[in-house]
């Protein structure tokens, strides 16, 4: 049996009536979770939420649901089978699902890959890439260290079992004897009310779906002693209001990427201390930063890599720390003037006028492009109060010219802004 299913099934024996994992108020014990991937190892290859794929002399087990749990129990199943297990993201195109069926049925696999995993697909078809167990579990101590993680952690995660953060975060929890708490329901009150009513003492969300938390909900929780955020960028507001909503907490914020896992962390003091920063290296992974682009060397990342590897982000160094300057491309190019979309967005942000903001560059037949500012403005704020505070704040050169108004930033299934929907929204005026 391999690492991960040993730690579970270890728990499942000592531990077995200790709660593992609770969805929308539906409780399942160590001991359920066992018993329940024991009953699926059997006929997996049949699940109606399985397609079995062939692939030479690998065995892929493609799971299509969109229940956390059943995305968990099936994949556990799949390992303990010594199959290769791979979770499709929710609500996957299907030109997209009928092109990677094709695509795990031909590719060369790593001899070493134990499961895949898929890339987030904002900028395409989602791409599979290969993992080994040891190349998470031999980090599940170290993260679970730096993110104060142990078996009296109750964590409140939200989203797929099928991106790599969730995947990660929930596996270490599991690995630590912790418990998972978490919602299939894109509903940031019942959220809350999770969080209060199992007393959650971590958070883990990326910045995109914390500030929808603290846009439905006002009262103070005090149970929850950490928040940690994925990779995106955050402003002094967020935390703000975070410490407001749940004064006790300490944030924690990491920078990874699906080929690389974990890169980097910091606390909240440790950002405001270096604004923008994404932190210092974890604990075993190398970072080097040449022509801006920022390199990482690691054992913990996906099959294949060797020596320092880049996913195309920019930064540079503030002493020990990395100052994450964008991805490349997120650049807007106004008749020769560039405009970093990233900065765009910060300086919108932190008005007081906004209250969630997403940039996105159009085609513009006299400057070549030009530059989009959707806003959600803050509660009771006018759209001349906006208007008059863009003015204000953004130098002429990086002022939208065009703003939309809107109730809520449009999100894609792996939380991140989805900016192919607003260009959608835009051509359709």
């Amino acid at each position: 049996m391999n690492m991960i299913l040993q730690a579970i099934f270890n728990h499942g024996h000592k531990q077995n009536l200790d709660t593992a994992i609770i969805i929308d108020g539906v409780q399942h014990t160590y001991r359920d979770l066992c018993d329940d991937v024991v009953e699926r190892v059997q006929g997996i290859e049949n699940d109606n939420c399985i397609t079995s794929i062939i692939n030479g002399k690998r065995h892929i087990i493609f799971i299509d649901t969109e229940s956390v749990y059943e995305q968990l129990i099936l994949w556990l199943a799949a390992l303990y089978n010594g199959y290769i297990p791979i979770v499709s993201h929710p609500h996957m195109d299907s030109n997209y699902r009928s092109q990677l069926m094709s695509l795990l049925s031909s590719i060369d696999i790593p001899i070493e890959a134990q499961f895949g995993v898929l890339t987030s697909g904002t900028t395409g078809m989602p791409k599979p890439l290969w993992r080994t167990e040891k190349s998470w579990a031999d980090y599940f101590d170290i993260q679970n260290d730096i993110f104060h993680i142990n078996n009296a952690t109750r964590i409140f995660v939200h989203g797929s079992f099928s991106f790599t953060g969730n995947t990660n975060m929930m596996l270490a929890v599991l690995w630590a004897g912790g418990q998972i708490v978490t919602s299939d329901k894109m509903q940031p009150k019942r959220w809350q009310s999770l969080i209060y009513s199992y007393q959650c003492t971590h958070i883990y969300m990326l910045p995109t779906k914390l500030r929808l938390l603290l846009r439905w909900n006002s009262s103070t929780c005090s149970c929850v002693q950490y928040i940690i955020a994925g990779s995106q960028v955050v402003d002094t507001e967020l935390l703000h209001s975070l410490h407001m909503l749940y004064p006790t907490m300490e944030f924690i914020l990491y920078y990874g990427a699906s080929e690389l896992n974990y890169i980097s962390h910091c606390t909240g003091e440790e950002w405001h201390t270096y604004p923008g920063t994404v932190g210092r290296p974890f604990p075993g992974v190398t970072v080097d930063i040449k022509d801006d682009y920022i390199y990482v060397s690691t054992r913990f990342g996906i099959c294949g890599l060797d020596g320092m590897i880049t996913v195309g982000d920019k930064g540079h160094w503030c002493g020990d720390y990395i100052i994450f300057d964008g991805r490349n491309g997120d650049i807007i190019n106004r008749g020769g003037y560039k405009i970093a979309v990233l900065d765009l967005e910060l300086q919108l942000q932190v008005l007081q006028t906004v209250e969630d903001v997403a940039v996105i560059g159009v085609a513009d037949s006299l400057r070549g492009e030009e530059v989009v500012a959707f806003i959600v403005p803050a509660e009771g704020v006018t759209v001349s109060e906006v208007e008059s505070d863009v003015r204000r704040a953004i130098p002429h050169e990086a002022q939208p010219k065009y703003l939309r108004y809107i109730d809520a930033i449009p999100l894609t299934d792996c939380s991140k802004i989805d900016k192919e929907l607003l260009k959608e929204w835009y051509n359709k005026e």
